[in-house]
């Protein structure tokens, strides 16, 4: 616990901070805690930000963020309701045509929300718990052992012709393997992308080489279920609900309300004039089967954010391009 605890002090004091320029992204999970407590250890009380969830996971959210904050000495916190601003909104970039890129993320208009806000406040740097996933990621012969599925998507039925043909050669031609995963690397991409386009400069210390290291150099028991993240929250006097929350916190239920307001009206409206379809990269008669069916059981819609997000990419470029 002392090791990790120091290599993310160490990575945090590794460039010059100011406590007024710093702002840490507390969500209240387990990656994002362990920033936050490297960062109250190192810089001191240092702006909080979070992307806020409805209902009873709210919450619990709201619950452990104050107890984390609080207990950590954290300075002012920023909040931005996700649901006021999920994929797709009407009032958005994406819905309306403005330049974007499909991997600006799922949740890319709250995300700009909320740097836009931090930006505002006065930050200049932006610490996240990206990576902190792949510090604990099992090997495949520990999966065999313990039984722990995989997150495997399926491929979808709406794919056309020329993206089922792009499948027979994903893996050819591979790069080498980096030292970070390549899930660590889009999504920090994606992190990048919108902090730097408002001024912020991200930071992600679990996403370290010498951190990701030492914890694939761990004993499974201590990399299964996040436990070495979860003792340290434990040694640190935190409650059970901060350890070990009863209610899950994502954002899969905002996903699919959103997707189901916004989203598929947007892609119904869209399908006829389909760039992705006119191109063979989606089947129009199975996407429009599918987009039905959505509408009828009310179930499935964050299924379509994919087509969606690359269809409102490509028409958003020639809109660009068609601009004198």
């Amino acid at each position: 616990m002392a090791a990790f605890s120091d290599l993310l002090r160490r990575e945090v004091t590794a460039r010059p901070l100011s406590t007024d320029g710093c702002a840490v992204e507390l969500s209240g999970g387990m990656d994002s805690s362990m920033t936050a407590l490297a960062l109250a250890e190192t810089v001191g009380p240092v702006r909080t930000a979070a992307l806020m969830l409805g209902g009873d996971v709210g919450d619990q959210q709201h619950r452990r963020r104050c107890e984390i904050s609080a207990r950590a000495r954290l300075g002012p916190d920023l909040t931005v309701p996700v649901a006021e601003f999920g994929p797709f909104h009407p009032t958005g970039p994406r819905a309306n045509g403005r330049p974007t890129s499909p991997t600006d993320g799922t949740y890319a208009e709250a995300m700009n929300e909320l740097y836009s806000r931090l930006s505002a406040a006065g930050a200049r740097w932006v610490f996240t718990g990206v990576g902190g996933d792949e510090l604990c990621f099992q090997r495949p012969e520990e999966r065999v052992l313990t039984g722990d599925p995989w997150n495997l998507h399926p491929v979808p039925d709406h794919l056309g012709p020329r993206a089922r043909d792009a499948l027979l050669h994903i893996e050819d031609d591979l790069a080498p393997a980096s030292v970070l995963h390549a899930s660590t690397l889009l999504a920090l991409a994606v992190h990048s992308a919108t902090a730097m386009r408002h001024g912020l400069w991200p930071i992600s210390p679990l996403a370290a080489p010498l951190v990701l290291r030492f914890s694939e150099s761990l004993p499974l028991e201590w990399r299964r279920g996040k436990r070495l993240m979860r003792l340290r929250l434990e040694q640190a006097g935190y409650s059970r609900e901060v350890v070990h929350p009863p209610l899950r916190e994502n954002f899969a239920v905002t996903c699919e309300a959103a997707m189901l307001q916004d989203g598929l009206p947007l892609l119904c409206q869209w399908l006829p004039g389909s760039i992705l379809t006119l191109q063979g990269l989606l089947d129009p008669v199975e996407l429009s089967t599918e987009c039905a069916t959505v509408a009828t059981t009310g179930q499935g819609a964050s299924e379509l954010y994919r087509p969606l997000a690359l269809e409102a990419a490509l028409r958003s470029l020639a809109i660009l391009a068609a601009t004198p």
